[in-house]
């Protein structure tokens, strides 16, 4: 079973595996993003629509 954690964007609420492609973000959208306040993520993954 993978370690996981939330994606570190806060508006996010996927889960990321431990040294995934993106670090500690779920997708380069949520990497772009960074810290950036966000009313509703638009990653596209499932757990965000």
């Amino acid at each position: 079973m993978a370690i996981t954690a939330k994606c570190a964007h806060p508006a996010c609420e996927c889960q990321v595996e431990k040294g995934g492609p993106h670090g500690k973000y779920c997708s380069e959208h949520c990497k772009e993003k960074g810290q950036t306040t966000e009313l509703r993520c638009e990653c596209r993954h499932p757990a965000c629509q």
